[in-house]
């Protein structure tokens, strides 16, 4: 028996309600609801377009929400965590609940040919860049290019 018997009698009580610590055998677990968390992120820049990567295990690719804005992305989801009946948890690291993830750039970005993939756990968007409107600039010694 895992809990002891004063333990039990909490939470059957609704004492040991979400966002309380539980203390089991030695480890205290925060159990919560909907707590946001940010997955792990990367941003790679590439001549043509900008991939973002997402790490987030666990979820089915209709689950994201993903959305740009003008130069913001945003890339929203709820993870939620698989219940288990009469299971004691003795150690609890991977977020679950709510995650947003928010990115702002600088370059232009075009919304013509965005692309989201969710292989493996990582959730991929690449994101075309719009090509620079460079102004040749001529010197004295040169004719201007028509």
């Amino acid at each position: 028996m895992l809990l002891d018997k004063s333990m039990q009698e909490r939470k059957r009580s609704g004492e040991l309600a979400p966002g309380r610590p539980w203390m089991i055998q030695g480890y205290t677990v925060w159990m919560t609801n909907r707590r946001r968390f940010e997955p792990p992120t990367d941003v790679i820049e590439l001549a043509d377009k900008i991939i973002v990567v997402v790490e987030i295990a666990g979820m089915r690719a209709h689950e994201f929400n993903v959305a740009l804005n003008g130069t913001q992305l945003v890339i929203s989801g709820t993870r939620e965590r698989p219940m288990l009946q009469n299971a004691a948890y003795h150690q609890v690291e991977i977020n679950y609940g709510e995650f947003r993830v928010e990115l702002t750039f600088t370059w232009n970005l075009s919304s013509n040919g965005v692309t989201a993939a969710y292989r493996d756990g990582f959730l991929q968007v690449e994101l075309p860049r719009m090509p620079e409107n460079r102004i040749h600039v001529v010197g004295e010694d040169e004719e201007p290019h028509e």
